[in-house]
């Protein structure tokens, strides 16, 4: 089955086989990397010294241009950044400063293919740095990458939505079987709620999972639901939702006053 992209945290992106094995796929990927990962900052082909007329012809480029992902972002100039919102978060927008440069990785301490490195940067005094390597097409944009490097969290809002409403950790059992029994019916319960959601949503977009449970948790309580008292259900929830947004925006404006960022 083909993928439009893959995604996946610092453990694989130290692992130069796995990525060596999605290029020859041909199957674009956006993936963590460690800070301590080294790059090319110039093609190392261009790098190879000029033979002095003396002892072995050299093969090998230099490493002049060698910088560690964390020493490239620290030298990277201010308009090189672009604020971008990656989404709506559960307490204001997901907004983080982006670069992307072109650069050659390091694969199995050898020069690599060329490709991109993605620096994410959190608005905070002390930021939150993360970085990316990608084999994307040089002409792919900022945009694109870093929309692609953020939606691996959503597989963690998707356990987190287990936990928190579906039961995932709530289990008592001794064997493996049971076990699975118990992570097949969440799975299920997550799917029958996603599926509800995404129903409703045509109607009202604010529906979030965590109100899209509560929803069911009410309707389930009635002896006999009616479209009216179903509408005032739905509207209920929906006008805290409106209440709770615009305090968060609020928050988050106050925290991150004059802050301007493009929405992908």
């Amino acid at each position: 089955m083909a993928l439009d992209w893959v995604v996946a945290d610092e453990e694989y992106g130290r692992a130069g086989h796995f990525l060596d094995e999605l290029e020859s796929l041909e199957q674009r990927y956006v993936v963590e990397v460690p800070v301590t990962t080294a790059v090319w900052t110039a093609d190392p082909a261009g790098c190879v010294p000029a033979y002095s007329g003396r002892g072995r012809v050299p093969t090998a480029p230099s490493r002049d241009a060698v910088r560690t992902v964390a020493a490239l972002a620290a030298e990277l100039p201010g308009p090189a950044w672009k604020v971008l919102r990656v989404r709506e978060g559960a307490v204001g927008p997901l907004v983080f400063e982006f670069a992307a440069v072109r650069v050659w990785a390091m694969r199995h301490r050898k020069p690599g293919p060329s490709a991109w490195l993605l620096i994410r940067r959190s608005l905070e005094a002390a930021p939150e740095v993360k970085y990316y390597v990608s084999n994307a097409d040089a002409e792919t944009p900022i945009a694109t990458l870093a929309l692609v490097a953020c939606a691996r969290c959503r597989v963690e809002e998707f356990f987190e939505d287990c936990k928190s409403y579906l039961g995932m950790t709530q289990y008592e059992t001794r064997s493996w079987v049971g076990w699975h029994h118990h992570m097949t019916l969440v799975g299920l319960a997550h799917l029958f709620v996603t599926l509800t959601r995404r129903r409703l949503q045509r109607q009202v977009p604010e529906l979030t999972l965590d109100r899209t449970v509560r929803l069911l948790e009410a309707a389930l309580e009635e002896p006999e639901l009616r479209s009216p008292r179903a509408v005032l259900l739905v509207e209920y929830h929906v006008h805290r939702n409106k209440v709770a947004k615009a305090s968060h925006d609020k928050t988050w404006k106050k925290k991150h006053w004059g802050v301007k960022y493009l929405r992908l």
